[in-house]
Order: structure tokens, then sequence, then C-alpha cells
């Protein structure tokens, strides 16, 4: 059995918008974009901090299963689920990802800016 080339997403500010304790709408284009990959063989993993076991007992709800329940209500297609570890993949899909390629004071300056954003 060959298996599929597993793509990694995160969910909140990447799938749907970001409004973390809730659910936000989902993003522009999101839908196309997870039925392309799934039509060109990947698996696709939907990974959220929101489903680690930090969360388990300050959130309200079964959040894996909430995020399940958003996934089927928008027709958004996807392979799992994946908790609460941080799963194996050819890349990862999240907004507040920084591509290491071996630039780390390009990375710091990113953060730093990001930070002064966020604080102000």
């Amino acid at each position: 059995m060959i298996q599929k080339t597993p793509i990694v997403i995160d969910f909140d500010g990447t799938i749907c918008e970001h409004r973390f304790p809730d659910i936000g709408e989902p993003m522009p284009g999101v839908k196309e974009a997870l039925e392309t990959l799934k039509n060109a063989g990947f698996r696709v993993i939907i990974h959220s901090c929101r489903t680690a076991s930090y969360w388990k007992n300050i959130l309200p709800g079964n959040q894996p299963k909430l995020v399940e329940g958003f996934m089927k209500y928008h027709k958004l297609p996807y392979d799992t689920i994946w908790t609460p570890d941080k799963p194996i993949a050819a890349a990862y899909i999240d907004d507040k990802a920084i591509r290491f390629d071996n630039n780390w004071s390009d990375i710091v300056g990113n953060i730093q800016k990001y930070t002064k954003r966020a604080e102000g």
C-alpha cells in the first residue's frame, strides 16, 4: 500500500479566522486549497494547539470534536485531526510559521516586529 505524503495545516488563523478561544469563519480560499491538496494525493492533517492536553481543563467542550464539527459543517476536506503532539509531515502550513533557511538574524527581526505589532 502506498502511503500519501502528509501535509500538516494549523487550524486557528490558517483554516479559520483567528478568534481563539472562539472559532472564526473559514479563511478565503481554504476549501479550494484543501480540495486541491487532497486531489493531488496528499494526506491532510489538521493540527491545533487547542487540541493539546494543556487546554483540556481550560477551554470549554471537547476541542478536537469542535474542530471536527467545524470542518464537517463547512465541508472542508481533511484526513485526520491530530492530537496532541506534532505529527511528522513533508510540510507544515501555519499563520505564525517562519521559514528557517539558516537565517537566524532575519527570524529574530521578524519575531520582534510581530510581537511589537501584537502589543500595539
